[in-house]
């Protein structure tokens, strides 16, 4: 897409989207509330359709209607239209199981990660936005049904996956490379915004390292469809996982799993080649 196809300078482009992000934001946020009174006897429940209502309309509805505003094809700019080879999905596949020992380490690290003295208070409040999202997470995935495995699998999966996609990757990352903004630098950031609106600091590093992968893999394939896959497939794993563990009888933990150096160093070299071949794949 050139530069000519879209309307409004960068700086007008990403108040844009800003602007409506932070309105629709608070119109959940509403709803949410007015809903949250009406289903008081189903936690569950209201935070199934809390999660969908944020996802359609504080993260679909804004992308959509800035990349509309701003361009007469929308569907161009969030990188709709372009399909993806088998040979990216199975190496999107791949990567998900290859990543686990170097993920789940990285993640060990900084949930055990120790503050100085002066940031005591702060370390403090970031765990307990941290626990905060564990209990609302281990309400959703405390029932052991095949019915409400497919529907986590459908809201915190492919739900969450598609709409975080399209309004990071999709709308903001193409905001910035389309206004030019060089590529390398338009995933950081976006990454590291991504990360920090989960509000989650002793996961942050291994969130932003998952949003920058998630951006390359919007690059390298043309297809918002790429990032929509790996993300929806990495949010299915964790609650196929935490399903299976309460099913056997265990509870569901936030403790990360440490693995051996020599496991994280031959899951570095798997992810090293999977990128490479993703890299070697990429659109022209």
């Amino acid at each position: 897409m050139k530069r000519s196809d879209l309307v409004l300078s960068l700086s007008q482009r990403l108040l844009l989207l800003l602007f409506t992000f932070v309105f629709c934001y608070g119109i959940t946020a509403l709803a949410v509330g007015f809903m949250s009174k009406l289903l008081t006897d189903n936690i569950p429940a209201t935070l199934r359709i809390s999660a969908m209502l944020q996802d359609v309309f504080a993260f679909i509805v804004p992308a959509i209607a800035t990349a509309m505003i701003v361009t007469r094809r929308p569907a161009e700019l969030l990188c709709i239209p372009t399909r993806l080879s088998l040979k990216n999905i199975a190496l999107i596949i791949a990567m998900l199981f290859v990543s686990i020992p170097l993920q789940e380490n990285i993640i060990y690290w900084n949930y055990h990660i120790t503050l100085p003295d002066c940031l005591e208070g702060f370390g403090r409040a970031a765990r307990e936005l941290e626990d905060a999202s564990f209990r609302t997470m281990s309400l959703l995935l405390s029932n052991t049904s095949i019915g409400a495995l497919v529907l986590n699998l459908l809201i915190i999966g492919l739900a969450a996956g598609f709409s975080e996609e399209l309004l990071f990757r999709g709308c903001f990352q193409r905001l910035l490379t389309t206004g030019g903004v060089n590529r390398h630098v338009a995933i950081w950031i976006v990454a590291i915004v991504f990360s920090a609106m989960h509000f989650q600091f002793y996961g942050f590093v291994p969130r932003v390292l998952l949003g920058a992968y998630f951006g390359y893999l919007l690059i390298w394939t043309g297809s918002i469809w790429a990032p929509i896959l790996a993300h929806t497939l990495n949010n299915m794993m964790f609650v196929i996982v935490a399903w299976k563990q309460v099913r056997d009888g265990g509870v569901i933990t936030d403790e990360p799993t440490l693995y051996s150096w020599y496991a994280a160093l031959g899951s570095g070299l798997l992810i090293y080649m999977v990128l490479f071949l993703l890299h070697k794949f990429r659109k022209a």
